[in-house]
């Protein structure tokens, strides 16, 4: 388990004045990358084979976003390790200990250079430390679309500083591409995200689905690929 605490800066802060939600994903993602590179089991792995996990889903249930200022920790640790996927939980809390988000992350271990899954041994996997999962409710991986046309399609542009070390968008970045179809009225009580292709620096499509009570963008490459698909809850 790795536990850091973070101060929200104001290069965190929305135009609605609390924290961006790809900013929480970004804070998320650093806690769970830092202690999957620091774990004393796994890094001598990662070292050897020069392999890595890519993130496949995350759920985030946000009970409210941080204003400016405010002190959080923020919690991960490994629930359950199988020979190619992993299961995290990443969790955000106030300074008054109260939980501000709780996420839980599918991770795969995969050859950089093709993206391809990989397994890991047996015994490495029973090996790696994990605590029990944290109590919420887990949704499936995998998110179905709805079986009729899109509501709207939009072109997307990628630029090129949303591209991570390992040559495509990185996860954060999907979220800067959905949410301007999500109404600025509502409120996200749960953001659902399925990473299934990589996507480069290129055009995309956004296909938009209005849902009641939410909102589902499937972002495809220039192909027509589907690369990620992101579910929007309000409260």
């Amino acid at each position: 388990m790795l536990t850091v605490e973070r101060k929200v800066e104001i290069s965190d802060i929305a135009g609605s004045g609390v924290m961006r939600l790809s900013a929480l994903v970004d804070m998320l993602q650093d806690c769970a990358y830092d202690h999957l590179q620091n774990d004393s089991t796994l890094k001598p792995y990662f070292e050897q084979t020069g392999n890595v996990m890519f993130l496949v889903s995350r759920q985030i249930d946000i009970k409210r976003l941080p204003e400016y200022g405010e002190q959080l920790s923020v919690s991960t640790w490994c629930y359950e390790l199988k020979r190619m996927y992993g299961f995290r939980n990443t969790i955000v809390k106030d300074s008054r200990g109260e939980i501000c988000a709780a996420a839980y992350e599918t991770g795969a271990f995969a050859d950089p250079a093709t993206s391809h899954p990989v397994k890991i041994d047996q015994q490495l996997a029973d090996s790696v430390e994990k605590h029990p999962a944290f109590e919420m409710e887990y949704t499936p991986r995998k998110i179905a679309l709805p079986d009729r046309e899109a509501d709207m399609t939009s072109p997307l542009k990628v630029y090129g500083s949303f591209i991570d070390m390992y040559g495509h968008v990185n996860n954060a970045r999907f979220i800067e591409l959905s949410q301007d179809f999500v109404p600025k009225s509502r409120q996200i009580s749960r953001l659902r995200l399925e990473y299934k292709q990589p996507l480069k620096k290129e055009q995309a499509m956004a296909r938009v689905f209005r849902e009641d009570g939410g909102l589902i963008v499937e972002i495809q490459g220039d192909d027509g690929r589907s690369c990620c698909v992101a579910e929007y809850s309000f409260v």
